[in-house]
């Protein structure tokens, strides 16, 4: 597990969101040896969540491995995804590229180099 603090992505104008906390985890569960990935959790001022995830086999924050998820309230329905554990709702989407009408990468420059070594 690592621990890292940043801007939010993009960059807000206004800097409100100079500090978002966020932690990245490599785990499987022991008793569902199926269960494995690469997590990617985030705190901020008005909540927490999970922005994007990585099969467990793959290294750092390359393109297409991160996967977010935009928020689709026509299609709330969760489905699997090759290389992903457990089931996921909304648009996928290239986390490290950007995508489903998001013009910016997940993560700002200025923390992408923790994830360095994983």
């Amino acid at each position: 597990m690592r621990y890292f603090t940043g801007p939010d992505s993009p960059v807000s104008a206004q800097g409100y969101l100079l500090v978002v906390e966020r932690w990245y985890l490599r785990l499987y569960a022991k008793d569902d040896p199926a269960f494995q990935g690469r997590f990617l959790v985030e705190t901020r001022r008005f909540g927490r969540g999970l922005p994007a995830v990585a099969p467990y086999d793959t290294h750092g924050f390359r393109s297409p491995d991160w996967i977010g998820f935009q928020y689709d309230s026509a299609d709330v329905t969760p489905k699997t995804y090759p290389g992903l554990p457990g089931r996921w709702e909304g648009i996928p989407y290239d986390f490290v590229k950007g995508g489903a009408g998001l013009e910016f990468p997940g993560l700002p420059p200025q923390v992408v180099g923790c994830l360095d070594g994983t």
